[in-house]
């Protein structure tokens, strides 16, 4: 499973520039400059500022080590009151601006100015955005490195042994490698590792974080090949996620999950089995399906990802890895998967699906007598302010229902049954006023014949 954070920081007087040195300003005078966690919540940035005369302004600059399309400086402005010296401090709060991953490097300096106009910048300070409770260990080898607590160096042997075996396996079938370091920290129980992160799924065993180079996760606590297969297939989501890194390219979850599954070994006899089944009942998932995120049903998650396996397991026993290496080169520049898929296959999705059910004797794609329909957009203007000067009415495209065998009928006017109920009146209100005039002509002639009697 992969996971990427985008942290929201234009929030409470926050913003976001390009990035910019600490250039040609003075020391600043700076004491007590400290960060204090309250992990995994926030993060209270705080200092002591002194200058010969009132400092007038003050901006905390900080960031966090993450792989980005563009280099950029958060800034926050703390409140205080002009003086010669002051106490500053401001809040980082995850909770509302969303959770970093255990681990990431946190950077930060202050910069302020006096009311002569100069301007002064702290030295920069960085920090591990880590829990503080836990006794934490590391054993290392090359550019991998396992953190571990409650547990003995044997054991974190093992997990640096498997993750090793994991970045070789993975060189070797889909020619991954990586020249950054990558973390992973071991927690000794799933419990552990999910406190140690905000608003993950309850059932999370692992996660991997490719644009921080980091991996959490936790123990099952009874089966070690379990263990080690996590971290390998952790480890494997951060390799592809560093090499088909884009900024406006996807990767389909059938290669990602798919290569995390391969790089892992051998299905599992029950996840086998499962595959088995769904090919002899002829119950597969188009691959197409497979692009987005899996179903969150057990059963059909657990077909995704065994289909996954056997996708990937067939393009490079058929094609080789450096066929692998070309599709995830053209993923990273950004293709299409159909694109990228005929760049190096020679064939879109469907083809794919088409060769991959023959090797795997599954019965045929069935293949549609008509074409997808496409949803037809309805134009919806948008509401006026309630206060203010008054804006264009701007129409916006959404999509219609697309329920199969429903007719779709658009409303012009009110209700069939205040429509005929509107009429009944109307009707009764002129039939009063027939009457009435009916009533007033009679009478009328009446009194002219008695008259000219």
């Amino acid at each position: 499973m992969r996971a990427k954070i985008t942290i929201f920081i234009l929030l409470f007087g926050i913003i976001v520039t390009p990035m910019q040195s600490a250039f040609a300003a003075p020391r600043a005078d700076v004491a007590d400059d400290k960060v204090t966690f309250s992990f995994p919540n926030t993060a209270t940035f705080s200092a002591t500022l002194t200058s010969n005369s009132n400092i007038t302004s003050v901006t905390l600059e900080y960031g966090n080590d993450q792989q980005t399309c563009g280099d950029v400086i958060a800034k926050a402005f703390p409140l205080f009151t002009p003086e010669q010296s002051v106490n500053v401090q401001w809040t980082w709060d995850m909770r509302q601006s969303g959770s970093l991953p255990p681990g990431t490097n946190i950077w930060w300096r202050w910069r302020y100015t006096d009311e002569s106009g100069a301007e002064f910048v702290s030295e920069q300070k960085n920090v591990a955005w880590l829990d503080d409770i836990h006794d934490w260990q590391t054993v290392t080898d090359g550019n991998l490195r396992v953190h571990y607590y409650g547990k003995d160096q044997a054991f974190a042997q093992t997990m640096l042994d498997a993750g090793i075996e994991g970045l070789r396996r993975n060189k070797e079938q889909a020619g991954l490698i990586t020249n950054t370091a990558i973390d992973v920290y071991v927690y000794p129980n799933y419990t552990d590792m999910r406190d140690a992160v905000l608003y993950e799924p309850s059932w999370t065993g692992g996660q991997a974080y490719s644009d921080y180079g980091i991996v959490i996760m936790g123990l099952s606590g009874s089966d070690s090949d379990w263990d080690q297969n996590t971290i390998i297939h952790e480890l494997t989501h951060i390799l592809v996620g560093q090499f088909t890194f884009s900024c406006i390219g996807t990767l389909p979850g059938w290669i990602e999950e798919g290569l995390a599954m391969f790089s892992e070994g051998e299905l599992d006899s029950s996840m086998q089995s499962q595959l088995d089944q769904a090919i002899s009942s002829d119950t597969l998932i188009s691959i197409r399906s497979l692009n987005g995120g899996f179903s969150e049903l057990p059963d059909k998650a657990n077909l995704s990802y065994s289909q996954s396996y056997s996708i990937i397991r067939f393009l490079i026993d058929t094609y080789g890895q450096e066929k692998m290496s070309q599709l995830l080169g053209a993923l990273q520049d950004a293709k299409t998967i159909d694109e990228a898929l005929l760049e190096v296959y020679g064939y879109e999705t469907e083809g794919l699906e088409d060769d991959w059910r023959q090797a795997i004797r599954a019965a045929p794609r069935t293949v549609s007598a008509q074409a997808t329909s496409q949803p037809t957009p309805t134009f919806v203007p948008t509401y006026v302010p309630i206060s203010g000067a008054p804006v264009a009415v701007t129409p916006n495209a959404i999509p219609t229902s697309s329920l199969d065998g429903v007719d779709l009928v658009e409303r012009s006017g009110p209700p069939l049954s205040l429509t005929i109920a509107l009429a009944c009146i109307c009707f009764l209100f002129l039939l009063i006023i027939g009457i009435l005039v009916l009533g007033f002509v009679v009478r009328k002639e009446n009194q002219k014949g008695s008259k000219d009697v």
